[in-house]
């Protein structure tokens, strides 16, 4: 009985090794997807993982970023960022920011501009630039404004103590700047 009982175990403890080790090999997958631009394929890779244990928030924050840019569904992806930043995580959104000043921005063109991410999390909001030293950390004491911008694509403004900083998401579509300022006027309060 001893003999049975700890074979169980064995198997058991094994099995659940062989998952982590899967899940583990999944979440690398999704990442590498992640870097050659294959959103769709992320979520496919998550899915599974998070259909298993909707605690990791990086799980939660690839998951929802492969539901918007390999789906284009913003509406699947809100959960699943919700649910990230719940779990100590972030929402995150692939955006440009425009290093023209607002006044001269006419019509949707952005000519001189960086890519990065924006990331909402408990309390503050951060943009990390890929190339150049233009990241900047937006706090919830600090946050003057954030509003959509009329007529343009999915271009959202920013204002944070002194400086005024223009963006626009990645899918250049209002429902997915409308989900950023969503999360970010819940989580900056």
């Amino acid at each position: 009985m001893l003999f049975v009982l700890s074979w169980c175990l064995l198997a058991g403890l094994t099995a659940i090794g062989q998952e982590n080790g899967r899940f583990a090999g999944l979440k690398a997958q999704a990442l590498e997807y992640f870097q050659r631009g294959q959103y769709a394929q992320v979520a496919g890779k998550l899915e599974e993982v998070w259909e298993q244990d909707q605690t990791d928030p990086k799980v939660a924050e690839y998951l929802a970023m492969g539901y918007l840019y390999g789906e284009s569904d913003a509406k699947k992806a809100e959960p699943v960022m919700l649910a990230a930043i719940a779990h100590g995580g972030q929402a995150t959104f692939l955006v440009q920011h425009s290093h023209e000043r607002s006044t001269i921005l006419s019509g949707d063109t952005m000519n001189n501009y960086c890519t990065g991410r924006i990331s909402v999390a408990n309390g503050k909001m951060d943009f990390i630039a890929d190339s150049t030293d233009h990241s900047a950390t937006f706090l919830a004491p600090d946050l003057k404004e954030f509003r959509i911008l009329n007529g343009s694509a999915g271009r959202f403004q920013i204002k944070s103590g002194a400086k005024t900083s223009v963006f626009r998401v990645k899918s250049q579509t209002r429902d997915e700047a409308a989900l950023l300022e969503r999360l970010a006027r819940q989580n900056l309060k």
